[in-house]
């Protein structure tokens, strides 16, 4: 087993570099900076910008492989409550449901909060991460500067910049690489090729260039519902092939936002109970579906799509379920594995996902050389660690059912709560063979529930696995903590809301390591100048100090005024 670090104050400080500041980077510095007597970080973002990929950016000659993959019209599909950092509520004012602009915007607003870009080096690209395989386990970072604004054109003539690390959190994500399907006729060097024109959804921006065009989306995930339903409001003729029928459910259900009907009570209770209240809930609020949009499969067995319109787009035959293509071309004919062909389809777009990549580090680490990265399978401990390669963590590297900002902070807390030589436990982390194990076992229930397909290789929900890393790190809302820290009577009022509730964010803020409580409360309460102090302490529901807000209130009432304009 390995045992944490035991710092004292007279030792030199570790030294974390964090690769990207997207969302999840940001979380990763920021709990960085929460033990900033033991840890000092650096974080490299070739941009220069924050964001990742929720900040829009063109596709022009110039920069035609953009990072981003936003569209104008992209929406989150997790509610407020559920996507806020724990201890930086979102303001209370704003929708329930963000545009992709405000999702930038509570970013800043966060980094600026806590004052993280400061320790971000902006346009700076990371070519290499390399292993010393010293004694210490320690890492190198090969970068060089950005001149033109595009990553690409500065690769060959730039001087790199080596410096070394003691550990590496990778915050770059997996949506960045688009993975293609294969038809027949997708060649155009075969003689009977499809001609009209081809992308993938990572290019898409907007509708506007294929005004009054018939179109083909391949692909019933997240994106290509949104774009079937965002160029079906422009003239165009849309067709959305998929390989099966999934569950598309509603951001909105009975006058409740989706992704709060799920608690910690509902992973309680066997799954095929669960599977049938959902299902209840769907079938009394969806209109009756078309006939190939009816799901084959029971629901949470796919990676549950989320979008509002489309069973309305496709009752007006805006939007046509299709099958499966068979082939493409020749010219602009697209068939169907029902037989069924279309002859003049001007675009097809790919809305097929995403290859894991980094081709920033040996592929053996992230894949431990069992199935490489072709299936999207990786091998990592706790959907973070690689059993063989101490030191490095890749951050945010799931597919969540569930908001993304609140676990990838939970595992930024795990991981420097570890490297800072301050975990609860005195194995935190087990060895390599133990890993090993524990890693077969997930995929293994991974491969058991859900449909054998790339976006469901690293699939977690949100609720179970944010509820193990907390109570890993020790901030986990158990009845005996809330009782013992709240007294009895509030301690079991906070326990009911925990268990019965929504899990939200300020759930682990309750308790535990930075917790909002003592010192850290004469902190919150010198950053009220700017609200945000206010909107924290209010969001984890008035406690020490704080008295008369609650989940429940906060849930249901979004006049709740979590945070306070400047004056």
């Amino acid at each position: 087993m390995v045992a944490p670090t035991n710092l004292s104050d007279n030792k030199p400080k570790k030294r974390v570099a964090v690769i990207g500041a997207g969302c999840v980077g940001l979380a990763a510095i920021k709990e960085c900076l929460d033990e900033s007597d033991r840890i000092d970080v650096v974080c490299f973002e070739q941009q220069p910008h924050t964001g990742g990929q929720w900040r829009y950016v063109d596709v022009t000659k110039e920069n035609p492989n953009p990072y981003s993959s936003m569209y104008k019209s992209a929406i989150i599909n997790t509610s407020k409550p559920m996507m806020t950092f724990s201890d930086y509520a979102i303001p209370g004012s704003w929708p329930t449901y963000l545009h992709n602009k405000k999702v930038v915007q509570y970013f800043d607003m966060y980094a600026d909060h806590f004052q993280l870009k400061k320790h971000i080096r902006f346009s700076m690209k990371v070519v290499e991460i390399r292993e010393l395989k010293d004694e210490q386990n320690r890492w190198m970072v090969r970068s060089h500067p950005i001149v033109s604004g595009v990553p690409t054109q500065d690769s060959e003539s730039a001087i790199i910049q080596e410096e070394i690390f003691d550990h590496v959190m990778v915050c770059t994500g997996h949506h960045s690489v688009p993975r293609y399907p294969s038809f027949p006729g997708m060649n155009l060097e075969e003689s009977d090729a499809y001609t009209g024109e081809q992308i993938h959804s990572h290019f898409y921006r907007d509708s506007e260039k294929f005004k009054d065009k018939n179109v083909v989306i391949v692909g019933l995930g997240n994106s290509g519902v949104d774009l079937a339903v965002d160029l079906s409001m422009n003239q165009c003729q849309v067709y959305l092939s998929r390989r099966s029928p999934i569950w598309v459910a509603p951001r909105w259900l009975l006058g409740k936002p989706l992704d709060q009907y799920t608690t910690r009570f509902t992973f309680w209770v066997p799954l095929i109970v669960f599977q049938f209240i959902s299902w209840a809930l769907l079938s009394l609020t969806l209109p009756k579906m078309h006939p190939l949009m009816k799901p084959k499969r029971k629901m949470f067995e796919n990676h549950t799509t989320v979008n509002s319109i489309l069973h309305e787009r496709i009752s007006t035959g805006t939007i046509i379920p299709e099958v499966n293509i068979k082939r493409i071309g020749p010219g602009k004919r697209v068939e169907f594995e029902d037989g069924t062909a279309i002859d003049d389809i001007d675009v097809i777009i790919w809305c097929t996902g995403y290859h894991v990549s980094y081709p920033i580090l040996d592929p053996e680490i992230v894949a431990d050389g069992r199935e490489g990265l072709e299936s999207n399978r990786v091998w990592l401990w706790n959907y973070m660690l690689p059993p063989r390669h101490p030191n490095i963590a890749f951050i945010g590297l799931f597919q969540a059912v569930g908001a993304l900002m609140p676990i990838v902070e939970l595992q930024s807390r795990f991981l420097v709560q570890i490297w800072a030589g301050r975990s609860p436990s005195a194995s935190p982390i087990p060895d390599a063979a133990t890993m090993d194990k524990e890693i077969q076992k997930i995929q293994q229930k991974i491969r058991k529930q859900y449909d054998d397909a790339p976006r469901h290789t690293i699939q977690v929900d949100y609720a179970p696995y944010s509820d193990k890393l907390a109570e890993q790190i020790g901030c986990y809302p158990s009845f005996k903590r809330l009782v013992q820290h709240f007294g009895v009577v509030e301690g079991i009022n906070l326990w009911l809301e925990a268990t019965f509730g929504p899990p939200i964010p300020m759930h682990y803020r309750l308790v535990g390591p930075h917790a909002w409580e003592g010192d850290r409360e004469k902190k919150v309460q010198g950053q009220n100048r700017d609200g945000t102090g206010e909107a924290a302490r209010q969001a984890v529901w008035g406690y020490k100090g704080c008295k008369g807000y609650t989940s429940s209130k906060y849930l249901k009432d979004d006049s709740v005024p979590l945070t306070k304009d400047k004056q």
